[in-house]
């Protein structure tokens, strides 16, 4: 999900950070750039023995599939939006918390600020979690291992990509979806995701999950 990098006007305690030795490591990276921010939140998470995966349009590049985005979006599970912030606090970044736990259809989206990058630069990750305790530990016991600028880097697998952005909201997310679809054809198990979505449908009854992977697949 996209959600760009705006200036924020910043209580008076952010402007401390700068003297704080701990942001040593986070003011090395320009957070205007959302790969460097994904490596870097995901190395946090990492650190901190929480488990995460790479989804959004950087899970696109990762299939060789890359569209323009500005943040960065992490698959996770069973994990609070506190611990995520301090993980991220611990690798020196300054956190500030947007919102935590807000329902987007079919998913969970906790949305943390990080702020003291180069040159004052800012940026969001966004924390993905399936409404489905189920799925969610299941998309990342199906993550893979994948790469950006010669990285390792864990990513939720094409078919979770496709489902997790059917229980999502926006009409771009399904054209993420079906772009998936498309240009992995020949790779990707669709019997897992047509069983995925119909037993989601089930779990999440208030979100039209049938429905949109029609009109997904109608496009």
């Amino acid at each position: 999900m996209r959600c760009g990098a705006p200036r924020l006007n910043l209580p008076p305690w952010a402007d401390n950070y700068l003297s704080n030795a701990a942001n040593a490591k986070a003011m090395t990276i320009d957070l205007n750039d959302p790969v460097a921010v994904l490596l870097a939140a995901l190395q946090a998470l990492e650190q901190a023995g929480i488990e995460a995966a790479a989804y959004g349009g950087l899970a696109l590049a990762v299939y060789g599939e890359p569209r323009e985005t500005k943040d960065a979006d992490l698959a996770v599970a069973g994990v609070s939006t506190a611990q995520c912030e301090a993980a991220l606090r611990a690798a020196g970044f300054d956190v500030i918390l947007a919102f935590d736990r807000m329902r987007f259809g079919g998913q969970f989206v906790s949305r943390l600020t990080l702020i003291g990058g180069v040159a004052g630069s800012l940026n969001t990750a966004d924390l993905v979690e399936p409404r489905s305790s189920r799925y969610a530990h299941e998309v990342l016991a199906r993550s893979l291992n994948g790469s950006l600028r010669q990285q390792p880097v864990r990513v939720v697998s094409p078919e979770d990509f496709i489902v997790l952005k059917i229980l999502a909201t926006r009409e771009r997310d399904l054209e993420d979806a079906i772009t998936v679809v498309r240009s992995l054809a020949n790779d990707i198990d669709m019997d897992l995701i047509e069983r995925e979505l119909e037993a989601l449908a089930i779990e999440i009854p208030d979100h039209d999950v049938m429905g949109r992977w029609q009109r997904a697949q109608n496009r």
